[in-house]
């Protein structure tokens, strides 16, 4: 029997016998929670609405958007795949509208601070952040991504690169998968 005592805690008298139906009962409400956020998604990203996504884009170079991905880097820890990295540092999902607000005006992910992908060894990417404005490119960290062989699709966080003295080889190639 549960029942609320006072002072709001939860008092929980179980009849003799019966402790194995609460351990049941329990257990099985762990199984769901984890299986729950396991198709729920977990790093799903944002949809954010904008008029035209090359000014998203834009925006998304600048030095505010790069101040704001400084803060969050923190939270990238080593053996983070590429989803939870994007999550980690707010990558969105740009839609715009189409003509007259209509649907059909494209999507394209997004991150702040994110400049371009690099991959100089096979089994080395670099993720590149920092920020675009007028004729000033600055470089502030990579992060930087490993797999086992060139067989495997599975990345994983090898380090962060707090001061890299890479170079983006192509401006504008912000794309993400």
């Amino acid at each position: 029997m549960i029942a609320m005592a006072e002072g709001g805690h939860v008092d929980v008298r179980l009849r003799s016998g019966e402790w194995w139906k609460f351990v049941a009962a329990a257990g099985l409400m762990m199984m769901m929670m984890m299986t729950v956020e396991g198709c729920s998604g977990r790093y799903a990203l944002d949809r954010k609405p904008v008029r035209q996504i090359s000014e998203a884009e834009r925006k998304s170079r600048g030095s505010v958007a790069f101040e704001r991905v400084r803060e969050r880097v923190n939270g990238v820890r080593e053996g983070m795949s590429p989803g939870e990295v994007q999550a980690v540092l707010g990558a969105v999902i740009a839609v715009a509208a189409g003509p007259a607000g209509g649907p059909g005006g494209g999507q394209q992910k997004l991150m702040d601070g994110f400049l371009c992908k690099m991959n100089p060894l096979p089994l080395r990417e670099r993720w590149l952040f920092g920020y675009d404005e007028g004729n000033v490119q600055l470089v502030g960290f990579v992060v930087e991504f490993e797999r086992r062989d060139e067989d495997d699709d599975e990345w994983i966080v090898r380090r962060v690169d707090p001061s890299p003295e890479d170079d983006c080889p192509v401006i504008g190639d912000t794309r993400l998968e």
